[in-house]
């Protein structure tokens, strides 16, 4: 079935007309509603995007739109602040998407969207999973997503949304077992993968952002900086203050070893941490970690103290117990910075 489904997608790719623009929900009101409570998430407004879904939720209690996305705000802000998604909400507005979603498909089997919010529900789920260290869990919702944004794409090429989910899988199910692709019955779809991506960051409706996010991990993963940085910056184009796209940015630019305009990218990540009203100092002192580091490398040398100052002050707090094991590592990175600069004698 899913070579089946994996041709079809291929000859709707081939004959489809994605340039004319994504598809649409067919709700003007879900359509609007789903926009703008997107919008406020990658504003990383998530207490307005919340009352949006709340508020789709209660207006069409039948669709699944509201309590998937509802739950994808949660889970985008647990990912922001490092933080655990709350599991009893997440999962039970999870739960009663899918349902809900089962009965779309069940009213009208011929539409693309049960089974795209099918494909959506498991994809968060999946993530959320391997948060929680349930690898294999996570690896079977991820099949089950990808086999459902493969079903909504055979109904509709136009639903350009499905190939964020398909995409991803794609690369990462390829990355994951890259050792075992020299058998003849293990293919490496990574390329198709990031095609699919490329196609809905490009012409994408609801998850053009969403496959602009996945490709930026992608192209640092495969050492494709540039493109991460081109990416990152087209992103923040329209959302310049939002965290994730400038940790893509600030990674890239220091991975491609451009140090000089690493460290204007992570003082501007640092001043976005920082003036946001809800504290963050786990991805504070990671930040000024690697800014400190940077000034180093650059050889720029003020106010070095007070940088060191605020990293220990930040080291030397209480963080969550999931968080512990890597900032005992960011404390050890902590020393060895601690010894440069007294051996500069800056200290």
């Amino acid at each position: 079935m899913v070579l089946v489904l994996s041709f079809l997608i291929f000859v709707s790719v081939q004959s489809g007309s994605p340039e004319e623009g994504g598809l649409r929900y067919d709700v003007a009101r879900i359509d609007s509603l789903l926009s703008a409570g997107i919008d406020l998430t990658l504003k990383q407004e998530y207490d307005g995007a919340q009352s949006v879904f709340r508020a789709m939720a209660e207006d069409f209690p039948d669709s699944p739109v509201g309590y998937l996305y509802l739950a994808a705000v949660l889970q985008s802000q647990a990912l922001d602040y490092e933080e655990l998604v709350p599991v009893p909400a997440f999962d039970s507005l999870l739960a009663v998407a899918r349902e809900k979603s089962e009965s779309v498909i069940a009213r009208n089997p011929a539409s693309p969207w049960g089974y795209f919010f099918l494909g959506t529900i498991f994809g968060n789920e999946a993530l959320a999973l391997a948060e929680r260290g349930n690898w294999f869990g996570a690896v079977t919702r991820g099949m089950s997503s990808a086999t459902n944004f493969e079903r909504s794409v055979a109904l509709d090429s136009q639903l350009v949304d499905a190939y964020t989910g398909i995409g991803t899988y794609y690369y990462w199910k390829s990355r994951k077992i890259e050792f075992l692709t020299w058998l003849p019955f293990i293919s490496d779809n990574r390329e198709e993968g990031i095609t699919f991506l490329e196609r809905c960051a490009r012409y994408g409706v609801y998850n053009r952002f969403a496959a602009m996010s996945a490709l930026i991990n992608i192209y640092i993963d495969a050492a494709e900086y540039e493109k991460a940085v081109e990416m990152s910056r087209t992103a923040l184009s329209t959302y310049p203050e939002n965290r994730i796209f400038l940790w893509g940015l600030a990674t890239a630019l220091e991975r491609a070893r451009q140090p000089n305009l690493a460290l204007v990218a992570y003082e501007r990540l640092l001043r976005a941490i920082v003036n946001d009203p809800r504290p963050n100092r786990y991805n504070e002192l990671v930040c000024r970690l690697n800014f400190l580091s940077l000034k180093l490398q650059t050889n720029r040398s003020e106010n070095l103290r007070e940088e060191l100052s605020l990293i220990r002050l930040l080291a030397a707090g209480e963080f969550p117990e999931h968080l512990e094991d890597r900032v005992e590592d960011k404390r050890l990175r902590l020393k060895d910075l601690e010894k440069t600069l007294a051996g500069d004698g800056t200290r």
